[in-house]
């Protein structure tokens, strides 16, 4: 019998949501934030497709999964929105999210899927 992973997973899923919001409030003028719609979108479409995949992945896979795709998105927010903030002009913060979860969840998926119920 294996852990069960699923409660961190949320966990998971909450952090990435806040990173977010970290991503998607921007400075204006200097005097207020304003919420970049596409950052927020950008940054958070990973979580929501690794939501998708909290039943059908094994305890290990669904972990090391996750804290993959939270790991490269924290340092790629920390760094486009704190340490070298310049507008998104690169548009690292938009690819990069997005790119991690297409190669790290169907590698997760073919090796970690759950058996069907029999």
């Amino acid at each position: 019998m294996s852990a069960n992973y699923r409660p961190v997973a949320v966990l998971i899923i909450l952090l990435g949501c806040l990173a977010a919001a970290a991503a998607s409030l921007v400075p204006f003028y200097g005097v207020a934030y304003v919420i970049d719609g596409i950052a927020l979108a950008a940054v958070l479409t990973p979580f929501a497709i690794y939501g998708m995949f909290i039943e059908s992945l094994r305890g290990p896979w669904l972990l090391a999964s996750g804290l993959v795709l939270l790991g490269i998105t924290l340092a790629v927010v920390i760094d486009e929105r704190y340490l070298d903030y310049d507008g998104y002009r690169d548009a690292t913060l938009y690819w990069v999210p997005l790119l991690a979860v297409a190669i790290v969840l169907p590698i997760a998926y073919i090796f970690g899927k759950r058996e069907p119920y029999t």
